[in-house]
């Protein structure tokens, strides 16, 4: 079976019957999403699962595939900040939104993490936080923890505390009484924002491939909750600083009473895992700029084209992306490029590689940085769209990387107005019979000034798997860049 590791060390503590001829076999160093892995792949499957979460192991499964469940929950632990002083956060999208002085571990493993994100989205459901909060804070987390060094544990996250590394850390409570107990001279305290916080509810799955559906796995399961709904089991969950699923609080626990916020609405809960999932992929993406002469028309009163708006923000973007990121640019107009002796709508500026490999001696980040400057308007040149984002579709395809956001991001002023160009039908039509469903490429439609077709892309970008936004200003891209980047590039299979 797997699990995590406190309820690990929970059902070691589980006594031996040689009469009911069970052991088990207890894995805790998968994280939830491999094991739903393994459990919709029917490979490796464990015959029980206790995740921390029901709402982890939704997200991790995402319905593709069913389980019976044995316990809605065995113990609960909920989520705390700990520091070494008092703390004043009215919500926990505060808490997150303060980077610089509360540590948190990588949600995709760390529990007390993981539940911050629950809790912050069950503040914009109950409207106590503004979805915008949530986004932004989701997004600075997404794209700092694990970057410049590896995620701490929630272990290490209080040892910083209590040295003095950072104000306060996310943790559970269990965590927390775990510690505590490792160091019993330690000042740290746990807390929680005025919103109050959820708890863990560590259910119990039956997998239904496999030996899942084996008699016996169902005795294991009773004989499991049996456990920890006696005294002995409930002494064992104390022991390792987890609540009774009844939510009693420890009767040593020095972590302060909680209160349970409301049943938040699941999309806003999967929004923002989805959201932190992308986001804290590394982005592997192919920038097109439209290069047609109407870019070269004055936007806004400030005296600046639409190219100058344009390449302001993909410079500036070029220069903050973490260096994990890989980036590729093109430009795009009719008949600016060549490629096998026939001439194209589009022009590789800087081909896709990662911002800090070396090319002749400077980086792939400056080397956009160079060559992007460069980038000017065709005269007389119409907007060939279509061929562009089906060229750049292929090349991102080619150039796929596992476990990052393959996108393809199109900045223009306009529609495909080059008639040569595929037929919209058609270009849909390719690119859905050629996306590959478990190796999705995102698409980010960027319309520039108040005269792009705004309905046309929006009426494009769904179809092939993206989103479509209006933007005015360098500010306006820029915040779009990580908007888009919030958006599941899962939905490039439609």
């Amino acid at each position: 079976m797997a699990t995590t590791d406190a309820m690990a060390k929970v059902l070691e503590q589980i006594p031996v019957d040689p009469d009911d001829c069970i052991t088990l076999a207890v894995s805790h160093n998968s994280s939830a999403n491999d094991v739903a892995t393994q459990i919709i792949k029917g490979k490796s499957a464990p015959n029980l699962w206790i995740p921390d979460s029901t709402t982890r192991a939704e997200l991790a499964l995402a319905g593709k595939a069913d389980m019976v469940t044995k316990s809605d929950s065995l113990a609960k632990s909920p989520a705390v900040i700990v520091s070494s002083e008092e703390t004043n956060y009215p919500t926990w999208n505060k808490v997150l939104a303060d980077n610089a002085n509360v540590a948190m571990g990588d949600p995709r493993a760390d529990s007390g993490a993981f539940a911050s994100l629950m809790n912050a989205s069950v503040e914009v459901s109950d409207g106590e936080t503004k979805p915008n909060e949530l986004t932004s804070a989701t997004g600075l987390r997404a794209q700092t923890i694990g970057v410049d060094s590896p995620a701490q544990t929630a272990q290490e996250g209080m040892r910083s505390v209590e040295e003095g590394k950072i104000a306060s850390t996310i943790a559970t409570e269990a965590d927390f009484v775990r510690y505590k107990q490792d160091n019993p001279d330690s000042q740290l305290t746990a807390q929680v924002p005025d919103s109050g916080t959820t708890e863990l509810n560590y259910p119990m799955y039956q997998p239904t491939v496999g030996s899942g559906t084996n008699h016996t796995i169902g005795q294991a399961a009773d004989k499991i909750s049996s456990f920890v709904a006696s005294q002995e089991g409930k002494e064992a969950l104390e022991q390792v600083g987890l609540r009774t699923s009844e939510g009693n609080e420890l009767a040593d626990s020095p972590a302060v009473k909680v209160k349970t916020l409301n049943e938040t609405d699941p999309s806003v809960v999967s929004s923002t895992w989805r959201s932190y999932l992308i986001q804290s992929a590394p982005l592997n993406a192919l920038v097109a700029i439209d290069s047609s002469s109407s870019m070269g028309w004055e936007l806004g009163n400030e005296g600046k084209t639409r190219m100058d708006v344009t390449l302001e923000s993909v410079l500036a973007g070029a220069q903050l992306f973490p260096a994990r990121d890989s980036l590729g640019v093109w430009s795009f107009a009719y008949d600016i490029g060549e490629e096998d002796g026939q001439k194209t709508d589009y022009r590789e500026i800087v081909p896709i590689r990662n911002l800090e490999t070396d090319v002749n001696g400077t980086t792939q980040r400056d080397l956009i940085l160079e060559k992007a400057q460069a980038i000017k308007p065709y005269p007389d040149s119409l907007t060939g769209l279509n061929d562009t984002l089906l060229a750049a579709f292929r090349e991102v395809k080619e150039n796929y990387e596992a476990d990052s956001t393959n996108t393809v991001v199109v900045l223009t002023d306009g529609e495909n107005t080059d008639q040569s160009d595929y037929p919209t039908d058609e270009l849909i039509e390719a690119i859905q019979r050629e996306q590959d469903p478990e190796n999705p490429v995102y698409f980010v439609l960027i319309g520039i000034s108040q005269d792009a077709n705004m309905q046309a892309l929006e009426a494009l970008a769904p179809q092939i798997g993206g989103e479509a936004y209006s933007a005015s200003s360098a500010e306006d891209i820029q915040k779009i860049f990580q908007q888009a980047l919030s958006v599941s590039p899962d939905e490039a299979k439609s």
